[in-house]
């Protein structure tokens, strides 16, 4: 008998653990005392109703609810890196490339049967400071193919009896999307460029490419053979038009109690504040949102 009960038990556990948690929807709502507010003026945002989760966009430049999943945005697309040379000896020795037709075969017939365009007098290189700045290279006349862009740094010494080949180090470097609501979104930085080297000639110099992506090549090292020397490192493509997903801020969980939440914008304008409130269980979740607009005046 007492088998027969404990057996039942473990059914009942079982069917219970099988069992769908299902929840319900929050009971939400957001109130503010007007809609009109100056620059610096705190915003209180009173909720009603005790939802499991409250996230909230702002409507600032990266929490816009409409932009949650835009992947694509039409901005200004820009670099800037930073490098440092030493050894110096022989000049314009490097040299910043461009290609919308590389097809990604990372070889020598790869970057012969492509069009580079050479855009160094767009940048500052480093003349012997360390971590000098590139300053901000616009890179919009790019983005008119509707094709990836690969950039590519080309080094290039020549055998000279008297003269060093230098070396170079690329210690930063970055690829944004500048957006028009003042946004900057990261296409790319150092440690996600995916540098490929690949030696056209001499292999007794080549670029070094560490998992930090800081590039490094030495014209002058002790099994660097003085002769005529190209090498290149070469990017993964990139879209100059993505951007990151504008995402919210979240403000309760569900171990917390919130009765209301302010904000100040530092900026005048129009706003559409978007609050999502969740209930959830391990099953499935249930949302309310709610969205408010106001006015930021200066």
């Amino acid at each position: 008998m007492k088998h027969r009960i404990y057996l039942g038990l473990i059914a009942l556990i079982a069917l219970a653990g099988c069992k769908k948690l299902s929840v319900d929807a929050p009971e939400f709502d957001v109130s503010i005392e007007k809609t009109t507010y100056k620059v610096g003026e705190e915003v209180n945002f009173r909720f009603s109703g005790n939802p499991d989760l409250i996230s909230v966009y702002r409507g600032i430049a990266g929490e816009n609810y409409d932009f949650r999943n835009r992947i694509t945005a039409e901005g200004l697309p820009q670099l800037n890196f930073t490098t440092l040379v030493q050894n110096t000896g022989e000049t314009n020795t490097l040299r910043l490339m461009a290609s919308t037709n590389f097809t990604g075969k990372y070889d020598v017939a790869g970057i012969a049967a492509a069009s580079w365009t050479d855009i160094t007098s767009r940048a500052t290189l480093s003349t012997g400071t360390d971590n000098t700045a590139s300053g901000t290279i616009d890179l919009s006349d790019f983005k008119g193919t509707g094709k990836p862009l690969y950039l590519a740094f080309k080094y290039q010494g020549y055998f000279h009896p008297t003269l060093k080949q230098p070396s170079w180090f690329l210690r930063t470097f970055n690829v944004n999307n500048v957006l028009p609501e003042g946004r900057t979104s990261v296409i790319t930085a150092i440690g996600q460029v995916g540098w490929v080297g690949v030696d056209v000639k001499n292999p007794t110099v080549v670029w070094g490419v560490p998992a930090t992506g800081q590039a490094t090549i030495n014209g002058t090292g002790a099994d660097a053979v003085n002769e005529d020397n190209e090498d290149w490192i070469i990017s993964r493509p990139f879209n100059l038009s993505s951007v990151s997903t504008d995402t919210g801020l979240g403000l309760k969980t569900a171990t917390t109690y919130l009765a209301n939440y302010t904000y100040a914008y530092s900026v005048p304008g129009t706003y559409t504040v978007t609050f999502i409130a969740t209930n959830a269980s391990r099953d499935e979740d249930s949302q309310v949102i709610k969205q408010i607009k106001l006015t930021v005046e200066p």
